[in-house]
């Protein structure tokens, strides 16, 4: 049963992380050239579709140039994802990860807490660059006097809202990377693992079968752009949520059976 102490505990370490997070000018800064990033990145793509694709800008469909644009927010995502996991090996190369577990001595707590408050600033960041990203696509398409995208197109919003997903998904896992390996490398070369699982599956024979397993697979399934023999949205959910189990409870047990 969750009392009220339990829930007022978990507010306070939840305000106490947002805290954290946000009040660093340097975290707001890297928040800022990540959305920038994925704008440049997104007009790249677009501006570039006539020659890596073979197929001209005028005979591109403005679906094709609004995914395009997209990849921008996969550049935001590995900016952010770096920065979940310099916070965690941050306080860990710092010392102030002892700080951290003397104010909130259940460490569950603060990994819930942690975790709370990546996914919601990451999804944050990377919705604004998804939007961004898609608008600077409608930009190109207008410029060129090209038709658009239309914006009451489900699969419209569902492209641009999965591709939000990455970002907090990979933070997610960074975070407790970082957490289990008490060092920025270690989450970030777990979350960059989990990011190229799927390339390195597709060298191994039959492991074309493991993608329907994958993370990456399965936000592609969420936004809509997994191609007709990917997995259903609502499996690749289940994916996505297993996996984010999966790494917290490893960072839980780690952080749970060492002093800091």
């Amino acid at each position: 049963m969750i009392t009220a102490e339990h829930r007022t505990g978990t507010r306070a370490a939840v305000a106490a992380e947002w805290t954290k997070a946000t009040g660093s000018a340097r975290n707001r800064r890297t928040a800022l050239a990540a959305v920038g990033l994925a704008l440049v990145v997104a007009a790249l793509f677009c501006l570039t579709m006539g020659p890596t694709t073979g197929v001209p800008l005028t005979e591109q469909p403005a679906f094709d140039v609004l995914t395009s644009a997209l990849l921008g927010v996969d550049a935001a995502a590995l900016v952010l994802t770096v920065l979940a996991a310099a916070v965690v090996g941050g306080e860990y190369a710092t010392g102030m990860i002892r700080t951290t577990f003397t104010v909130t001595p259940r460490r569950g707590r603060v990994l819930v807490a942690r975790a709370a408050t990546v996914v919601a600033i990451t999804g944050m960041v990377a919705l604004v660059a998804a939007v961004g990203s898609a608008l600077v696509s409608w930009v190109v398409l207008a410029v060129a006097g090209l038709p658009s995208w239309d914006v009451a197109d489900p699969a419209v919003r569902r492209v641009v809202g999965g591709a939000a997903l990455m970002a907090p998904f990979h933070a997610l896992v960074a975070t407790a990377g970082a957490l289990w390996s008490r060092s920025t490398a270690g989450g970030v070369t777990v979350a960059l693992a989990l990011m190229a699982a799927p390339t390195l599956a597709g060298w191994i024979p039959g492991g074309g079968a493991l993608l329907p397993f994958l993370p990456g697979e399965a936000l592609h399934a969420v936004a809509g752009i997994a191609g007709p023999h990917g997995p259903h949205p609502v499996a690749a959910a289940a994916v996505l949520v297993v996996w984010s189990a999966a790494a917290l409870f490893a960072a839980d047990r780690a952080v749970r059976r060492r002093d800091v």
